[in-house]
């Protein structure tokens, strides 16, 4: 999920570099003989903001990919693992053949319990994160392919050059042009918007909301269990 993050990343700072760029352009029409300036980046303004705020997003989430791989990788070890799983043999031997008190074998077994409930935490909230990735694995892929296409779009616009010798018929049809390519990148740009929104909440659910869900509950369990 982190190559789709940053890939997504890349999608989203490069749009709001073209964007920014088109801002700058201005697109002339004259219809009837009348002169009128059009700037595309007045329609664009919107998915802009968006993705400004999207990208900061982003990155929270790939810090957060990124804390869950570190603390996968922690559990992971060796010595952990063994020391855990020693701990938790030597505290069974104590139990079945040892007379200790009710105290004692009650604070044990509740340790036991709670270094195997830290153990697991991080493994299956990242089981967790992937499956839901899978299951929306084709709208995050149609979202993704929308902001690429938007991107393109956006990247085509430029200014028309000042001609005065062109024909009337040309200047016409460029008009024209000009009128459709707007409407196009509206139209775009309304798709980016909603493509946007959906991969800032799928990001959000699945990188934020999730883990902070596993380890509240995780929390939960620790506080029932040494009580």
């Amino acid at each position: 999920m982190l190559r789709i993050t940053l890939t997504v990343y890349a999608i989203a700072r490069g749009l709001n570099a073209v964007i920014s760029a088109a801002q700058g352009t201005e697109l002339s029409i004259e219809p009837m003989g009348v002169g009128l300036t059009l700037t595309p980046g007045e329609i664009l303004d919107p998915l802009n903001d968006l993705i400004e705020q999207f990208s900061s997003v982003l990155l929270v989430a790939s810090a957060s990919l990124g804390i869950q791989k570190i603390l996968l990788a922690v559990g992971d070890i060796d010595i952990l693992r063994w020391a855990i799983a020693g701990f938790a043999a030597i505290v069974l031997l104590l139990l079945l053949w040892q007379k200790l008190p009710d105290r004692w074998s009650s604070m044990l077994f509740k340790m036991v319990l709670i270094m195997t409930l830290l153990r697991l935490a991080i493994p299956v909230t990242i089981v967790a994160s992937n499956q839901l990735q899978l299951w929306l694995e084709q709208d995050r892929q149609d979202a993704i392919a929308i902001l690429h296409s938007t991107q393109q779009e956006v990247a085509e616009i430029q200014p028309e050059s000042d001609d005065s010798e062109r024909g009337w018929y040309q200047g016409f049809k460029d008009n024209l042009d000009i009128k459709n390519r707007l409407q196009s990148i509206e139209t775009k740009a309304e798709q980016g918007i909603n493509a946007a929104i959906y991969l800032l909440a799928e990001f959000v659910l699945i990188m934020l909301i999730l883990p902070i869900g596993f380890l509240f509950i995780a929390w939960r369990l620790i506080v029932r269990i040494t009580r």
